[in-house]
């Protein structure tokens, strides 16, 4: 470890930096690390003694901290040659504090997660009850509120997709996609609300979004095969296709899109097994 002048004051200046955005439990363990550096450190003269200011300075503003006045009522002060004790004993307020701030932060994730789950019961009793408008209030409030919670987005969604309101769902899918892109389901039930809604073009671009994003799906491969055979893009559905085939040779549905396609592409519906269709790009 760096025992230098510069690196003891640098780390008390950095103590007293965390002291002003009030990160007692940071200038705690900083003051404590620079202490132990001062332990076994060879610094004297005019050095030691300006060291020595600042880190009384540094411990006279950490006790003037209400958290740390309660729990210390009589104060510390920083002794020339008791710097192994004092470091002891930051270290040891700092562990209590962090346990401290742990047991705050669970309460705290536990009281976030009843509000959440009140909201979406309440939601969703709504929605059971036939009253869509007054359960898009209690759903458009989670969001609003705990909106970063992994999944909740899609998770409304669904309930609103399954309760027939596929407009409105969709716009929690499209938000779970720029909120969490890693999140598959989103892309595939958006495509799912948007063919509900008669737009199927603008489904089949969420669906090439997604295969390009997490890769070949057969599923999605088999849903734009199928578009493709709907707008008489022979080719494109042959490609899809057969994308599928190479995941599950025994598919239904893509060994029938296969042959369709086949057959208005080369006039035989098992020509596609000997022939390669053009290559697309997704």
């Amino acid at each position: 470890m760096d025992a230098s002048p510069k690196h003891v004051r640098e780390q008390i200046a950095r103590a007293k930096f965390y002291l002003q955005r009030k990160d007692v439990l940071r200038s705690l363990r900083v003051l404590a690390q620079a202490l132990g550096v001062l332990v076994g450190a060879q610094i004297v003269g005019r050095e030691r003694i300006e060291i020595g200011i600042l880190m009384e300075e540094a411990i006279r503003l950490l006790m003037e901290q209400e958290t740390l006045k309660r729990a210390v009522p009589g104060g510390l002060v920083y002794k020339k040659g008791q710097e192994r004790e004092l470091a002891a004993c930051l270290t040891r307020m700092a562990d209590a504090l962090a346990a401290v701030l742990e047991r705050a932060q669970v309460e705290e994730r536990r009281k976030r997660l009843a509000e959440l789950d009140a909201l979406v019961l309440a939601g969703q009793n709504e929605l059971d009850n036939k009253q869509p408008l007054e359960a898009r209030k209690h759903f458009r409030r989670a969001m609003d509120l705990f909106g970063d919670e992994p999944g909740l987005l899609v998770d409304l969604g669904n309930r609103l997709m399954l309760a027939g309101l596929v407009a409105e769902a969709s716009e929690y899918f499209q938000k779970s996609m720029e909120a969490a892109p890693t999140d598959a389901r989103a892309y595939t039930f958006l495509a799912q609300c948007q063919d509900a809604l008669g737009e199927g073009l603008k489904a089949e671009e969420v669906l090439k979004a997604a295969i390009r994003r997490f890769g070949p799906n057969e599923y999605l491969l088999v849903r734009l095969a199928k578009g493709a055979l709907e707008r008489r893009a022979w080719n494109e559905a042959l490609v899809n296709a057969q994308a599928v085939l190479e995941i599950n040779p025994t598919n239904r549905d893509a060994l029938r899109h296969a042959e369709n396609a086949s057959q208005h592409i080369y006039g035989d519906p098992q020509a596609y097994r000997k022939k390669t269709a053009p290559d697309l790009t997704l």
